[in-house]
């Protein structure tokens, strides 16, 4: 007999997670896999921002107020996750007043609460701006960690009977008299299939929810964009920066916890897979953002990456930033006979919880369960951690409850402050933890060095836990673990970032005699 559960959620990232919160805390035990680990996706792949809904106020009204209303929400039940930074919309010269009259008359007819600022009172709020500032609308925007959101949202699904199993790919679906009954997997990690039942799937995969239908021969028309987004060594500006004009390349700046991230791109690719990010992109990101932000001009980048933002729609259009950032919850009952499945499409990061709330809706008729959502009420996660907690409190030690303490032992991330004692919680919590997930629940490896100095440490506390295969090679999960975070440097590396990258290249190659390191786990890419 395979894994039983009431619901199958297929997807580890905001959605999908947010989904097996909502189910488990309706009284209904859901089953989450998850093809690598959590936010493998576009949640890990953003760039962090959690909407006021502005950027979307002229374009795209319902959107924009599903993201100010979710705003305001995810602030009181995921505290820890989110930094209040507020955001502001910057007008500079070439711009001019036009657009930013009408963003504010569509941003007060919605219902979000804006304040029109003089320049000086713009630079006082955040002096790394230009002087070229005109003027400039003060927004609810703020910083969140969709790392930490997703993995809050797993654990609390988990706390109240839900179960969880990332590296697992789906192969297949089990169908019987038109009705979904279950799915067919793989372990990665292992090789081993198995099956798993329930009475319902959904389908949460985000950009490859028309590749899982596909496994029944359905399909849902997506238009994949891809967004390139550029890492700095240190936050550029204290606030979210936007620029107030049609949404455009290079036109917004996000301070995430140590770091800056530096946005977007919209280009129309064929496949969610294997995105890169051009050097024409790393040009016009410092461009256009430097505009706004001087210091981007001269700021040490530390990393470039992309991913995929999943629009329903048919492709047809040369500006994918005209499609609605609206979401879709797809019962294949009613459109295509085949019960026991709901696909969920479209959205953002911000809307994840509402997203879920919908979907579960769908799933809760059609099982004739009567509970009601109440994921808007309760909390993420216990009283400890409960605030977000900035790296200068932790420095300064006087946060009264910090996320991360060096009294707690020894730092062995200098860059985040991961001490060793958060490591070693990570590998007790986690069957299967590898340095990637301690870098997902963490933030180890995500700094300046990208994980030059702490890989190998914390790679030596798994193995003394006993967490390290040593068939074929002990070094293979570090091997990895770098090449991953190469993946992302290997488009910026010139200046600072390449005497480092040469610096790494020695530690590892030549002390840990990498270069010559043993075969791939299996299943890995």
């Amino acid at each position: 007999m395979g894994i039983q559960a009431d619901v199958i959620v297929i997807g580890g990232g905001s959605t999908g997670t947010g989904v097996a919160r909502d189910l488990a805390l309706r009284g209904l035990k859901p089953l989450l896999l998850e093809k690598g680990d959590f936010a493998n996706g576009a949640t890990g792949a953003c760039q962090g921002l959690l909407h006021s809904g502005c950027r979307y106020v002229v374009s795209d009204p319902q959107s924009a107020w599903e993201c100010y209303s979710e705003n305001r929400i995810l602030r009181r039940i995921a505290s820890s996750c989110v930094e209040e930074t507020e955001g502001l919309f910057v007008s500079l010269g070439e711009d001019g007043l036009a657009y930013q009259e009408e963003f504010v008359a569509r941003c007060n007819t919605i219902g979000i609460p804006v304040e029109v600022l003089s320049p000086e009172s713009t630079l006082a709020l955040e002096p790394a701006l230009s002087h070229e500032v005109i003027s400039a609308v003060r927004v609810p925007d703020a910083s969140i960690n969709p790392f930490t959101l997703a993995v809050e949202n797993a654990n609390s699904a988990e706390t109240r009977g839900g179960k969880r199993m990332t590296h697992c790919r789906i192969t297949g679906f089990i169908v019987e008299a038109g009705r979904v009954k279950g799915v067919q997997a793989v372990n990665v990690r292992t090789g081993e299939p198995f099956e798993a039942c329930a009475e319902f799937v959904v389908n949460a995969t985000g950009a490859w929810a028309g590749q899982m239908v596909g496994l029944v021969g359905l399909s849902i028309p997506m238009v994949y964009s891809k967004g390139s987004i550029l890492v700095t060594s240190r936050r550029v500006t204290e606030m979210v920066v936007n620029r107030c004009r049609r949404p455009s390349d290079g036109d917004i700046v996000v301070p995430h916890e140590t770091t800056g991230l530096i946005g977007t791109t919209s280009v129309q690719v064929a496949d969610p897979e294997g995105l890169t990010v051009e050097p024409q992109e790393i040009r016009l990101l410092v461009t256009e953002t430097a505009k706004m932000v001087p210091s981007v001009a001269s700021a040490r980048l530390i990393r470039a990456f992309a991913g995929v933002r999943p629009l329903f729609g048919e492709a047809g259009t040369d500006n994918d930033r005209e499609i609605s950032r609206g979401f879709l919850v797809i019962d294949h009952e009613e459109g295509d006979g085949i019960g026991g499945l709901v696909s969920v499409v479209g959205g953002k990061l911000a809307t994840y919880r509402l997203m879920a709330e919908k979907t579960v809706d769908v799933v809760c008729k059609r099982l004739g369960w009567s509970a009601t959502c109440t994921t808007h009420l309760e909390p993420l996660t216990g009283p400890q951690r409960r605030g977000f907690v900035s790296l200068a409190d932790r420095l300064a030690k006087t946060a009264p409850e910090r996320r991360r303490d060096g009294q707690d032992g020894t730092i062995v991330c200098e860059c985040e402050l991961v001490t060793q004692r958060e490591i070693e919680e990570v590998a007790s919590a986690e069957d299967a933890p590898d340095l990637d997930s301690i870098r997902i629940r963490t933030r180890m490896g995500t700094g300046p060095c990208q994980g030059a100095f702490c890989a190998y440490r914390a790679l030596g506390i798994l193995e003394r836990r006993g967490k390290v295969d040593d068939d074929p090679c002990p070094n293979v999960m570090l091997k990895m673990f770098l090449e991953h975070r190469w993946q992302g440097i290997r488009p910026i590396l010139e200046g600072d970032q390449l005497r480092e990258e040469e610096l790494v290249h020695a530690i590892y190659g030549g002390i840990f005699n990498l270069h010559k390191s043993g075969e791939r786990l299996k299943g890995a890419p």
